[in-house]
């Protein structure tokens, strides 16, 4: 077995490793609120009343709309999804932007129970876009006999 010529500096490497990788996953932008129709947030308000109101069908997005009034667009998630999160107290860690009220999640946290639950992730969503290619690539290659 070979001896190594540096090992106390390679051991005090190793130790510090820790600190140069925490800090990085620490720097995520993070956004709470509750999520509205835009509508409503531009004119300061909390809405639709409940989940089953019909004009939530007419909201063109949804954002996260803070105690303070602030909202903020999630641009990278999907109409539908944020519609199943309606009225509920969110957290969205991403990336904001620095010139625009927006966030590019890349987590999506519903709050239940008094705890955060992680509902939507960016690495989630890929992976289903990249299971449904490869299906669509499988039928595509071998398409069903309709005999």
């Amino acid at each position: 077995m070979k001896h190594v010529k540096n090992f106390p500096a390679l051991l005090l490497f190793l130790s510090m490793l820790p600190l140069l990788v925490v800090p990085a996953v620490s720097w995520a932008d993070s956004v709470e609120g509750r999520l509205t129709g835009l509508k409503c947030a531009t004119k300061g308000k909390l809405c639709p009343s409940d989940k089953d109101d019909p004009h939530v069908m007419l909201e063109r997005d949804f954002v996260v709309m803070q105690e303070d009034g602030r909202y903020f667009f999630i641009t990278n998630m999907d109409w539908h999804t944020k519609l199943g999160f309606i009225l509920e107290m969110v957290r969205v860690e991403g990336r904001l932007s620095e010139n625009r009220s927006v966030i590019a999640a890349d987590e999506f946290w519903v709050k239940r129970g008094g705890e955060y639950h992680l509902e939507w992730s960016l690495e989630r969503a890929r992976e289903k876009a990249r299971k449904l290619r490869e299906r669509d690539q499988r039928l595509w290659l071998n398409p069903p006999n309709d005999n």
